[in-house]
């Protein structure tokens, strides 16, 4: 299995350092709406899984990677657990995967060219 990775465009980069610098000259804290896609975690039933391999010190970790398909910039890494070997973490990372996605075909897919920003 080949190791691939979250990658931002331009166009998205560009517009998340946009409203980051426009937070900082707003100077107030961040407020629990600004997280609050963590703690209404409804949008997990619809995401798209995905799994990562990391190979560190001999072993493979493996992540999961789960992306709102409506709204490609809601997104959770989680590391789920380790492996000794390459062909071992291949099969758990797909099993875990398959476990935690609602489409276990996989069909549900991330347009990484399209993305919107979630409603507040």
């Amino acid at each position: 299995m080949r190791q691939t990775y979250f990658k931002l465009d331009a166009f998205a980069y560009d517009s998340m350092l946009q409203r980051l610098n426009g937070l900082h000259f707003a100077e107030r804290a961040g407020g629990l709406v600004d997280i609050s896609f963590l703690v209404k975690d409804n949008w997990l039933v619809d995401a798209a899984v995905s799994e990562r391999l990391i190979e560190r010190n001999g072993h493979f970790e493996i992540h999961l990677l789960f992306a709102y398909y409506q709204y490609p910039l809601t997104f959770i890494s989680r590391y789920i657990t380790s492996a000794n070997g390459r062909k071992k973490a291949e099969v758990m990372a797909n099993i875990m995967r398959r476990q935690a996605a609602k489409d276990q075909r996989g069909t549900i897919k991330i347009d990484p060219n399209f993305w919107r920003l979630p409603p507040n």
